[in-house]
């Protein structure tokens, strides 16, 4: 089994999220990864938001619009 970082970007600082897989993760199961310790670190920043109706509805868009976190890559440890 291999490792893997995830790291995304909240408020300007760089975090890593490790997991291990046979695989490299793709965005999709990186976002949900991500959402998933978001929803554990950060309770109450989830809220109920008013979707910006120019960007399309995806879980990138929003894990970005509540948490205020983006992916910012994938890597082999």
């Amino acid at each position: 089994m291999t490792t893997w970082i995830i790291a995304y970007n909240k408020d300007g600082n760089t975090s890593t999220l490790k997991i291990d897989s046979e695989h490299q993760p793709d965005i999709d199961e990186a976002v949900d990864l991500v959402t998933r310790k978001a929803e554990e670190l950060y309770p109450d920043q989830e809220f109920e938001h008013e979707h910006d109706p120019d960007l399309e509805d995806t879980p990138a868009t929003r894990l970005a619009e509540r948490y205020g976190i983006t992916i910012t890559g994938i890597s082999q440890a």
